[in-house]
């Protein structure tokens, strides 16, 4: 198993909200992840309190055989629409069109992925052994395949509607990705592990309110993560 971090970056998707008195679309919004300051690398990212909030990683697998392993994945990474930016906005809301390019913010729509972008997959790993840094740390290259479900909790507050903020954890679309790495031991069976992942997410049914409005987007994401891990 192993335990790490990661940054994140997404494609522009079309967000689009409806429910109770709306229904509208943003087009081609931009969003970014929300990492962590690492001036905070003892007080949160070490802290055994605090370890869960900044973007992290947790991972369960079996090896199979010698260059096979089968693993439970969690990708906990968080996405922000950006505020702040000028965007096409076309629907309606409050029983008026909206057909206008306008700037996106606070008070009109605020839309969070932040506790978190939570993509929880079932991975498949092929492994090759590379002889890198000598005997005394063996290492590997390894590729993987993954699919599985996403359960945002999303921040999202729509003021164009009167709607305060709402977030909850909602099983809210699906995900598949690949990706590629390397992993060293060290200490016997210790190790370290970086990778590089590209995914698919699709988001049909955000939960935006109480009441049960919904929004959906789909996008896809580049992640890079660094993890620490051992065998047991």
């Amino acid at each position: 198993m192993y335990w790490g971090w990661n940054r994140s970056n997404y494609s522009n998707s079309d967000i689009r909200f409806w429910g109770d008195g709306h229904d509208f679309t943003i087009k081609n919004a931009q969003a970014s992840d929300m990492q962590t300051d690492l001036s905070h690398l003892f007080d949160i990212y070490l802290h055994p309190a605090n370890i869960t909030i900044p973007q992290t990683n947790l991972r369960v697998a079996y090896q199979y055989n010698a260059d096979t392993a089968i693993a439970l994945n969690l990708d906990h990474m968080k996405y922000v629409m950006t505020i702040g930016q000028v965007a096409e906005v076309v629907g309606t809301a409050n029983g008026a069109a909206l057909s206008e390019t306008r700037e996106i913010n606070d008070s009109f729509v605020a839309f969070e992925h932040t506790d978190g972008l939570n993509v929880i997959s079932l991975e498949i790993e092929k492994q090759r052994p590379v002889d890198l840094f000598g005997p005394a740390f063996p290492a590997r290259v390894f590729a993987l395949a993954g699919i599985g479900i996403v359960i945002p909790k999303s921040n999202v507050t729509m003021a164009v509607i009167g709607q305060t903020r709402n977030d909850e954890f909602h099983v809210a679309g699906y995900s598949a990705g690949l990706g590629a790495g390397l992993e060293v031991d060290f200490y016997k069976d210790f190790f370290f592990r970086t990778a590089y992942k590209f995914g698919y997410v699709n988001l049909p049914d955000v939960l935006t309110s109480a009441r049960g409005d919904k929004a959906s987007h789909h996008f896809t994401y580049n992640e890079i993560l660094i993890a620490a891990g051992m065998r047991f």
